[in-house]
């Protein structure tokens, strides 16, 4: 048991924690791996609380709460394979650890497990934060006495704690299927951003229909609920919780079965397995061909395209603010009358909320924070290569803004013509966004070397849970809500003071972070 839970507590800390090479080691490990909790706990919240109020609004008048379990079960299944699939590459199959633990004198079976417990707990906590939720606002809104009983919570406490082990069984299996794609297949990349394109158009087209979707469900939820045969455990899950304790366990054994299976099937050929995908991911073969000559800086940049496109981690991750933007900018022109309706009041601030949907946009789009640390212990190739540092530096910065400032011209020009802002109007809000997506890649740049992480696991820690790609996305959006506060401060005074104000904020910053970058980034850098 000991060891198992060692073993455990390493796995736990691939999964969720990421540390760095600077002093104060520990605080910042606590710190990465406490805002990682603390972000799939809020989205699982707020999933959960806004879904739910608004599925038992529809079905409490027909007393057809099952289906805000079934619902929020099928949303803690599919939140869970999205947060812990393409992990489950790095951290079960692919860990850089794997050699050292497999040649302890601990068996493959219980390496597997202990590794499958840690995606578990990760699946627990985002399944806890929606099932609970729901539990409580059926408990509010319920016409029929649900959630009124010790006995409801304690059905409620054990489907939640049993959801996950199903989740983490499909999640390990998916994974291995992953890794040996992407160990079998030159192009695995592609494969991997093809389906997670899928699936984030998926998300959308459910989004933007779900309120005629819940008028529906209102209708005809006896129907609806008849015709999810196919879903018949998360049907088990919602008759037990509301009191059906047979099925409850049959749910129950659904979930436990396949995860015992995976754990002493899998572990079995743990070993061979691991052995497997290292040995086909490691093996070159060489061609004589001619090679094209390039300049340093677009040999760099190339690198690093290469990179963020061929890694979904990453493109997916930093990357999805720049499809938004393209999005966004296409969806105004076309859906340019219903969103002027939407806007029309007297006195709506047009360009200081298409400035901000813009920016936001930006905010999550930290591409050049996690570039240095994803060198990972190649990066002295780098350094000791015949460049200064700073030519390093700036091709990372320009590779994040030949991406962002495209989009953001694209974006701006759209949303300008769809509200019909006059020439100044768009100017200016194309000069507030170039200059903090400008400010954006620099910040994000001094994060990556002021919290770097060159012995991370996996991309995962690097790209989802390091400190420095967390700090270049909030810091950035607290900077946004300032710019915001500056605007209501200028409007007590005049017009231009409104907009000159977020303006002088977004261009101090970015000077102030480019002048940083250039005298102290080159001896940061060195520094690692």
């Amino acid at each position: 048991m000991k060891k198992f839970l060692t073993l455990l507590k390493v796995s736990i800390q691939s999964m969720l924690l990421s540390s760095t090479n600077s002093r104060g080691r520990g605080r910042k490990k606590a710190a990465t791996g406490l805002g990682a909790v603390v972000v799939i706990a809020g989205l699982g919240l707020y999933l959960s609380g806004f879904y739910s109020y608004m599925l038992m609004q529809a079905l409490a008048p027909s007393h057809m709460e099952i289906l805000v379990f079934i619902f929020m079960g099928m949303a803690a299944l599919v939140g869970g394979l999205l947060f812990t699939t393409f992990a489950v590459k790095g951290v079960v199959f692919g860990g850089k650890d794997n050699d050292l633990l497999l040649s302890m004198p601990v068996s493959s079976t219980l390496l597997m497990a202990s590794r499958v417990t840690a995606i578990y707990l990760e699946n627990l906590l985002f399944s806890a934060f929606v099932l609970l939720p729901a539990g409580v606002v059926c408990t509010i809104l319920t016409q029929s006495g649900v959630g009124h009983s010790l006995l409801f919570w304690a059905r409620l406490v054990i489907a939640a704690l049993t959801l996950p082990l199903l989740d983490t069984a499909l999640s390990v299996l998916l994974g291995a299927l992953v890794a040996f794609l992407s160990a079998r297949v030159s192009k695995g990349a592609l494969g991997q951003n093809i389906v997670t394109g899928l699936f984030l158009v998926v998300v959308f087209y459910f989004s933007f229909h779900l309120n005629r979707m819940i008028s529906g469900l209102a209708a005809n939820a006896a129907g609806i609920k008849d015709s999810l045969n196919w879903a018949a455990p998360l049907l088990w899950m919602g008759e037990g919780i509301l009191g059906d304790w047979g099925l409850l366990l049959a749910f129950a054994a659904c979930c436990v079965i396949p995860f015992a299976l995976v754990v002493f099937g899998l572990g079995r050929v743990y070993r061979q397995a691991v052995t497997a995908f290292a040995a086909r991911s490691a093996q070159s073969n060489y061609k004589l061909s001619a090679q094209s000559a390039s300049s340093q800086k677009k040999a760099l940049l190339r690198k690093e395209a290469q990179r963020f496109f061929g890694t979904p981690m990453y493109f997916w991750n930093a990357g999805l603010g720049l499809i938004m933007l393209l999005a966004g900018g296409a969806a105004s022109l076309v859906m340019r009358e219903k969103l002027l309706a939407f806007v029309g009041m007297e006195g709506f601030p047009l360009l200081p909320m298409a400035a901000a949907v813009i920016c936001f946009c930006l905010c999550t789009c930290p591409i050049a924070a996690p570039s240095v640390s994803l060198e990972g212990k190649y990066l002295w190739i780098l350094r000791e290569a015949p460049m200064p540092g700073s030519t390093l530096l700036w091709v990372k910065v320009g590779f994040q803004l030949l991406l962002t400032l495209p989009c953001t011209v694209i974006a701006g020009a759209c949303i300008s013509i769809a509200l019909g802002f006059h020439l100044w109007q768009g100017a200016t809000l194309l000069i507030a966004t170039l200059l903090f997506a400008v400010g954006h890649a620099l910040f994000g740049m001094l994060m990556g070397l002021t919290f770097p992480k060159l012995d991370a696991v996996n991309e995962t820690v690097i790209i989802k849970q390091s400190l420095a790609a967390t700090l270049a996305m909030f810091v950035p959006m607290a900077a946004l809500a300032a710019a915001g506060g500056l605007y209501w401060l200028g409007s007590q005074m005049t017009g231009w003071a409104a907009l000159a104000l977020p303006l002088l904020l977004f261009a101090l910053l970015t000077a102030v972070c480019a002048a940083v970058l250039s005298k102290h980034g080159p001896v940061m850098l060195q520094a690692l």
